[in-house]
C-alpha cells in the first residue's frame, strides 16, 4: 500500500494545486519508514531497471562498453544512490528551515522531498525513448515540477504561509538539490568508469 498516494501520473494536481491534494496528503501522517520502504524504494527502483532495459533493447550502443554482469553493479549503485539523496535531501531541507525560522519535523521533510523527487522517477520510463535530446528537455521539465513541488509543499506542510519566505526556502532546497544532483550525476559516472576497469582487468 502507497503510504504518500502520490499518482505520478496526476502530479500535476500536486503542482499546482496545494489545497486539496496537498492537505489531503498531510493529514495522512505516513511515517518516515512507511514512506521509505513503501515509495521512496519502489519508486527508486524504476531509474536502474529502466537503464538495464534500454541497455538490453540497444545491445549495440552499451553492451560492448558495460556488459550485463556490470550493469547489476551499476543499477545497484544508482539504486543506493536514489534512496540515500532522498533521506539526506530530508535532513537539509529541515535545517535549511531554521533560515526562516520555523523547524519542521523530519517526517515532514522527508514527506517534501519524496514527493518533489517524483518526477524524477516518473520520468526515466521515457528512456525507452532513444532520443537523447528528448530524454534532456523531459528532465528540464521533471526539474521545474520538483521545484514546483517543493514550494507547494514547504506551503502546505511546513504551514510556511509568507510567500517571500517560502520562495527564499524553495531556492535554498532546489540550489541544494541541483548541487546533490550534480554530485550524483558524477558519482555515476565514476562507478561507470571504475567498472570498466574492473572490466578491463578481469579480461587482461
Amino acid at each position: 500500500m502507497n503510504p504518500i498516494h502520490v499518482n505520478p501520473v496526476r502530479m500535476l494536481r500536486y503542482v499546482t494545486h496545494d489545497s486539496d491534494s496537498w492537505h489531503a496528503l498531510a493529514e495522512k501522517k505516513p511515517s518516515v519508514m512507511q514512506m521509505l520502504w513503501l515509495y521512496v524504494v519502489p519508486m527508486s527502483l524504476i531509474p536502474p531497471l529502466m537503464l538495464n532495459v534500454v541497455v538490453r533493447n540497444y545491445p549495440k550502443v552499451f553492451m560492448d562498453i558495460l556488459p550485463g554482469d556490470r550493469l547489476h553493479i551499476v543499477g545497484i549503485i544508482l539504486f543506493l544512490t536514489l534512496v540515500v539523496g532522498v533521506i539526506v535531501m530530508a535532513w537539509i531541507t529541515q535545517m535549511l528551515a531554521d533560515m526562516v525560522e520555523i523547524r519542521p519535523s523530519y517526517r515532514d521533510a522527508f514527506l517534501v522531498i519524496a514527493v518533489a523527487t517524483t518526477p524524477f522517477w516518473a520520468v526515466s520510463l521515457f528512456y525507452l525513448v532513444p532520443n537523447m535530446a528528448v530524454n534532456l528537455i523531459l528532465h528540464g521539465v521533471a526539474g521545474i515540477a520538483s521545484v514546483a513541488l517543493v514550494y507547494q509543499g514547504v506551503k502546505t506542510i511546513f504551514r510556511l504561509k509568507r510567500k517571500g519566505a517560502a520562495a527564499m526556502l524553495t531556492t535554498a532546497i532546489g540550489c541544494t538539490g541541483a548541487v546533490g544532483f550534480g554530485v550524483v550525476l558524477v558519482g555515476i559516472l565514476m562507478a561507470w568508469g571504475i567498472v570498466q576497469d574492473l572490466q578491463f582487468a578481469v579480461k587482461a
